[in-house]
This record gives structure tokens, sequence and C-alpha cells, in this order.
């Protein structure tokens, strides 16, 4: 018995002894464990404290390296509109800066600034003029065309002035890029779409004769017109013929159509105007009613925020005259024809020239005239410009608008309404740099920019339209 239990204690001990040994044994290696994963975690933390350091150094290296808010913006001021509807997506940041009204409006003065001064180049050797007109064609798509023309001059003693035989000479060319746009109404058949007025980036369209539409080509957004008011019905007056104008109003910032409604019987004029407001998206019928009835020009000329149309008066001493109406105060006044031009009609082609009103005069066998009035309303500054011919590379020139003068003193001209030409006065040369059947309500002067086209209700919508737009 006691050797069974020296035995059973000694098998006991020998157990103990095992299992402290196992514990032992277990200990350590768990303390190795445990050494090994202090020190992973202590270089992964010496690792994250450098990479944050790192990139805490590369933050502030960034930072010091944009640019101030105040120069992006007087950057992004020079850029054109293209450019910027693609800057647009670059970050949040710029999205809010080019959308905010306040950049629009100085975008808009930057450039049409530089419209305003022919947005002339000289570099000494070479001058650059250029002109954008955008078109309405025969398949409601809107044409814009980029007229570039480059003076370049060639100095005594080069050879290209020995070429030419002369101490100094200008070689001159012409640039010309056309441009389509989808159209406005891209989901809906149009026939018929005139351009009736052009002011600010915006179009104002006339689609079918009766459905009308502010549009922006550049952003192209577009905000449908509800239909204008049916005009005055009077039992004496008999006829209506319809002419439009679009302009600002730069005190209350809104933009308004006008459209004016002509009847005339037994030698009775009078002419009503209804008012369509941006603001408000609505219109305001017969305005103001006018002792006359318009010529020629159906769509008025705008000039120092004025619409202006030849016009005839009835039973008057000299009838024929041209009314000024005011955009924003809403009056009128009537401006005197050049010469004697008010007593026997003889003008035409009401437009703006060099920053001037500006007319031509077709006396009977000889050259178009081509006045400018240099002090606005002053009948004594009306002056003859230039001289065209009548009939030129054997072909009778006929009814014209003047377009645009560059700042080279060339005139870009619609002629026949079927070709747009561009005429030297100092040489009476005309070169062709567009045909096609143009009529004058399919053309306008056009200036790129971000204004937008909405009434106020739909401004909280822009953003959106502007997205889905630009990615359709």
């Amino acid at each position: 018995m006691e050797c069974l239990n020296l035995l059973h204690m000694d098998m006991d001990q020998h157990w103990i002894s095992s299992t402290l040994n196992i514990q032992s044994t277990s200990t350590q290696q768990q303390e190795q464990r445990v050494t090994t994963i202090s020190m992973e975690t202590s270089l992964l933390d010496h690792q994250y404290l450098n990479n944050n350091k790192k990139e805490e150094e590369e933050d502030e290296q960034r930072h010091q390296r944009q640019l101030p808010c105040e120069i992006v913006e007087e950057i992004l001021l020079q850029l054109p509109v293209k450019s910027l509807l693609r800057f647009r997506s670059v970050c949040k940041p710029w999205l809010a800066l080019i959308s905010d009204p306040k950049f629009i409006k100085s975008h808009l003065h930057n450039h049409s600034t530089k419209q305003d001064e022919g947005d002339d180049v000289d570099d000494g050797k070479t001058r650059s003029s250029k002109a954008l007109v955008m078109l309405s064609s025969s398949l409601s798509l809107l044409k814009s065309v980029h007229v570039q023309v480059l003076d370049t001059r060639i100095e005594a003693g080069s050879a290209e002035a020995d070429a030419a035989g002369a101490a100094r000479t200008t070689s001159t060319g012409v640039v010309v890029v056309e441009e389509e746009h989808e159209s406005p109404m891209r989901h809906q058949a149009v026939q018929d779409m005139k351009i009736v007025g052009s002011c600010n980036g915006l179009l104002c369209l006339v689609l079918h004769s009766q459905d009308m539409k502010i549009y922006n080509p550049s952003t192209r957004q577009l905000q449908p017109v509800p239909p204008p008011p049916p005009p005055p019905t009077n039992n004496y007056y008999s006829g209506k013929d319809y002419f439009y104008g679009f302009g600002y109003d730069s005190s209350n910032d809104d933009y308004k159509i006008v459209r004016a409604s002509c009847s005339s019987r037994n030698g009775n004029f009078a002419t009503h105007l209804d008012m369509y407001n941006l603001k408000t998206n609505s219109w305001r019928a017969a305005i103001k009613t006018l002792p006359c009835y318009f010529l020629s020009n159906v769509v008025g000329t705008l000039l120092n925020g004025a619409l202006h149309w030849v016009v005839r008066l009835a039973a008057a001493e000299r009838p024929f005259s041209i009314v000024s109406f005011d955009v924003t105060e809403e009056t009128y006044r009537f401006v005197p024809l050049p010469g004697e031009g008010d007593k026997n009609f003889s003008f035409y082609g009401l437009g703006v020239l060099g920053g001037c009103l500006s007319m031509l005069h077709s006396p009977h066998g000889s050259d178009y005239e081509v006045w400018l009035m240099n002090e606005y309303g002053v009948k004594a500054s009306w002056t003859i410009f230039t001289t065209i011919p009548q009939k030129m590379e054997s072909e009778y020139l006929g009814l014209m608008s003047l377009v645009r003068i560059l700042n080279n003193g060339e005139i870009v001209i619609l002629l026949h309404q079927r070709k747009l030409v561009i005429y030297n006065p100092a040489h009476r040369t005309l070169r062709t740099i567009l045909s096609g059947d143009i009529h004058s309500s399919q053309l306008a002067l056009y200036l790129e920019t971000l204004v937008s086209p909405f009434c106020r209700s739909h401004h909280q919508n822009i953003l959106i339209i502007n997205h889905s737009t630009q990615s359709s």
C-alpha cells in the first residue's frame, strides 16, 4: 500500500511538474508574441505618424501653391464661355463661382467691352479684327459665323515687299469659321425660325410666326415665352403687321421684348406696343400707342438702351423719321433722318456701325452712301462715312444691310439677302465670306455669354438644367 501511495505521490508530482513546465513554456511563448506584437505596433505607429506628417507637409505645400481666390476669379473672367462651361466640373468652388450672377455680369462686362472695341489685336506686324454673326438657316438650325480679318504688314527691304514691288504694303487674309448649333427645339420639328433680337448673348426667336423663345446658344438654356396678347380691335383701322425688338432694362436688371402691331387706313396710322418682361414672365398689352407706321425694319435696332425703327408719320410736313423707344423708361421720341431724307424717303438699312446709328442712302444713278450719326439725336451730326458703288464685278448690289464695321475700316454687309460680304472702302472691293439663303430677320450680331434666359422663378433650377443639357 505504501508503495502504491508513493507511486501515486510520485505520479502526482510528475504531473504537477509537467504541468508547471508546460505552463512555463506557454507563458514564455506568449511573452514573445506580446513583445513581437508590441514591436510591430510601435513600427506601425511610427509609420502612421510619419505618413501623417508627410501628408500635412504636402497639404501645406499644396496650399502654398494655390492662387488666391481673387486671382483665380480674375483669370476665369478672361476666358471664353466654352472654357468656363467645361471648368464648372473641375470642383464645387469653381462651379459656384462660374454660376454666380455677379461673376456672370462681370464676365459680360469684360467681353462686351472687348466686342465694342472690335476685339482688336495689334502686335506691330499683324492686326486682327473680329466679328461674330449668328444665322438662322432654312433648316431651323442656328449657325455662328466667326469672321476674322488679318492684316499683315510687309516692311520695306523684306523678300515679301520686294516681290510685291512696294516699300511697304499690307497683306489681308480672312478666316471664316462656321459652327452649327443644335436647334433650340430639339424634340420638335420647326419649319420657320426668325431671330428678332440679340442682346447680351441672348437671342429672341419667333417660331412659326407666333411662338416666341429666349435662347442662349452658348449654354443652350431656353426660356419659353407665353403667347402675346391679341392685337387691339378697332373698326376704324384694318390690316395688321408685326415688328419686334429685344433689349435690356439696366435699372431693373430685366430683359424685355417689344411687339409692335401697326394699323393704317385712309392715311391714319397707329402702332400699339405690347411688352414682355422676363422677370415676371408675363406680357403687358398696349403699353404705348404711337402715331406712326413702322417701315422696312422688322427687327428694332438696339443702341444706347433704345430700340429704333424707320417710321412714316401721318399728315406731317416731313413724313419720314426714326422712332426711338427707351427700353427702361418705356418712352419714345423721334430721331431725324440724315439730310433731306425725311422729305423724300430714300434711306433704308437702319443699323449700328462703330457705336453710331447708321443708314444707307440710295440716290438715283450714283453710289450708295453710308451715313453715321456721330452724336446721337443731333441731326447735324449725320455724316457720310463712305460710299459703295452700285455695280461691282458686273453685279448690281441692290438691297443690302450693313452688319458691322471692323477695326480696319472694312464693313460686313448682307447682300441680296443671300450672302455675307466684306467691303473694303479703300480699294472699293468685295469679298464673299458666306453664301446661302439669308434674310435680314435670320441674322444678328452675337456675343457669347453666360447670361441666363430663365425668369426669376426658374433661377433655382439653372444648375440642374445646365447639367442635363450639357450631358445630353
